[in-house]
């Protein structure tokens, strides 16, 4: 008899079918869960308190920005070793070439070398007005222009420079003094100040400093700038003193040999530094990404094994309001 079970027919088809909606609305977070992977109900899984989430959730953020930031910097670093690399060789083996002529050098070495010499510095500039991602690397903060001008550009301003001069120490004064000087070279230079420092981890930065400024840089193309006067007929007439100059020049670029490694070598200490700060932002970040997948993450075991437990009490449930609904219709009749 319905009586028995203590309650009116209306009082226990109502408790019997709020149970059914709790169970079927626990079943239904269940297999959510079982499914994603993720508890439903974040704020219960954390007891009310999200305060160790929003700081792993905080730290993963800062780490994607020091993602993007290492990203940039080792493409700018690479593009800037990759950029020096191109000068110092060409500027060595024109050295080198200037030093083997025979002394002193005849017109047809020297028409040659001057000519050599102007394609290296033609290529020296060109590279110096390198671009990654629409950005100039050696133009300091302002990467949206090139830093410098035409090779071309730059040699004729040196013609004006060096007019009148006619000893070998004179053309070289003029040169030296017009790299040198805020109305020479520097005034020529389009870029900007020196780029700051990228934060790439907590605490430490990469040094992008680099510019198309940088004495190491200026040096090189004054030498380069010197042997390529040569074909421009500085000192013309002078076979003597044209040999003396290019000869001082090839001398220069052999000599800068070391300032360009030590410049090639403080981009490769950022570069190795970059490396070493992406290892640690990568283990870092999978260190939070599993502190995070314990706090939100469902265990699928407990789960499935709770979604089973469920699944037999909402078919248990159904047994029963099926008998009492029989029941009460006996009853009833």
């Amino acid at each position: 008899m319905v009586s028995s079970v203590g309650h009116g027919d209306a009082s226990l088809t109502s408790i019997l079918s709020r149970q059914s909606a709790n169970l079927r609305a626990e079943i239904e977070r269940r297999s959510t869960e079982l499914a994603s992977g993720l508890h439903r109900d974040m704020g219960a899984a954390v007891g009310g308190d999200f305060s160790a989430l929003a700081a792993v959730e905080h730290s993963l953020a800062r780490l994607k920005g020091h993602a993007a930031n290492t990203t940039e910097a080792a493409l700018f670093t690479d593009t800037v070793q990759a950029a020096l690399g191109v000068i110092s060789d060409d500027a060595t083996d024109l050295g080198g070439n200037i030093l083997q002529a025979l002394a002193p050098i005849n017109e047809t070495s020297l028409d040659f070398l001057g000519a050599e010499a102007g394609r290296a510095f033609s290529t020296a500039i060109a590279t110096l007005n390198t671009r990654f991602s629409e950005r100039a690397v050696f133009s300091g903060v302002n990467a949206d222009t090139s830093p410098l001008p035409r090779a071309d550009t730059i040699l004729a301003a040196l013609d004006t420079a060096v007019a009148g001069a006619a000893t070998v120490a004179d053309v070289q004064t003029a040169i030296a003094d017009w790299f040198a000087s805020p109305a020479g070279y520097d005034a020529l230079y389009a870029g900007g100040a020196a780029r700051t420092g990228l934060p790439i981890a907590a605490g430490e930065t990469a040094d992008l400093s680099v510019t198309a400024l940088d004495p190491t840089i200026k040096d090189t193309l004054r030498a380069l700038a010197t042997a390529a006067m040569l074909d421009r007929g500085v000192l013309a007439g002078q076979p003597v003193a044209r040999s003396e100059l290019i000869r001082a020049a090839g001398s220069d670029l052999l000599s800068g040999s070391e300032a360009r490694t030590r410049l090639a070598g403080r981009v490769g200490t950022v570069q190795a530094q970059i490396a070493a700060a992406q290892a640690r932002n990568e283990a870092e970040k999978s260190a939070l990404e599993i502190t995070r997948a314990g706090i939100v993450t469902a265990d699928p075991y407990e789960t499935a094994t709770r979604l089973e437990d469920l699944q037999s009490r909402l078919e248990s449930l159904y047994l029963v309001t099926s008998r009492v609904s029989r029941l009460s219709l006996a009853d009833y009749l």
